[in-house]
């Protein structure tokens, strides 16, 4: 069951300072954060579990954990092929399970490959098309996570997540990333 946006904007406000610090000092928020953090990366079972079961699932494609503990939720990417991939434009799909609360989302990355990658669009809602479809199957049944609606996703959160303050912070970024087109 999705929490409410009361409560979710309660959860981001524990994890998220609601001011900005002009000495750069860890906020108390931040300390939360990190100690959550410790305790997620000392046992992240599900999350391996995940990862093993997208890369079954698709043994074609590049599946990777890009999980990096700056933000609010463990990370994985599928990219169209295993290895580099070919020069144009391909889709990358993304899995992001919260670890402040249980939502999860999946959305994709329309990159440019070549000598370096560029990102050409950012769909937060991606059809329901392969590997979109298996990863949220897999995210339901193997973390026990919930869909965070995109209405609920996109409600300014009063919070500073990375260098988004208010008011273009969403849910989105206090839960799960404020960087969603950071992929390596």
């Amino acid at each position: 069951m999705i929490p409410s946006t009361d409560e979710l904007l309660e959860i981001a406000r524990t994890y998220w300072p609601s001011q900005e610090d002009p000495n750069q000092e860890p906020s108390p928020e931040a300390h939360r954060l990190h100690a959550l953090w410790r305790r997620k990366l000392a046992e992240p079972g599900p999350w391996n579990v995940l990862i093993e079961q997208l890369r079954k699932a698709f043994p074609e494609k590049g599946v990777g954990n890009i999980t990096t503990a700056s933000d609010a939720c463990f990370w994985c990417v599928i990219y169209p092929s295993h290895g580099r991939e070919p020069p144009g434009l391909h889709w990358v799909y993304v899995g992001c399970a919260s670890i402040i609360a249980p939502v999860y989302t999946v959305y994709r990355a329309l990159i440019e490959f070549g000598e370096r990658q560029v990102l050409r669009q950012l769909d937060l809602e991606p059809p329901a098309v392969e590997p979109a479809i298996t990863l949220a199957r897999l995210m339901e049944t193997t973390m026990g996570l919930s869909l965070l609606p995109p209405d609920i996703a996109n409600h300014p959160a009063p919070v500073f997540v990375g260098w988004k303050s208010p008011p273009k912070t969403t849910l989105f970024h206090a839960l799960f990333t404020s960087y969603p087109d950071n992929l390596p």
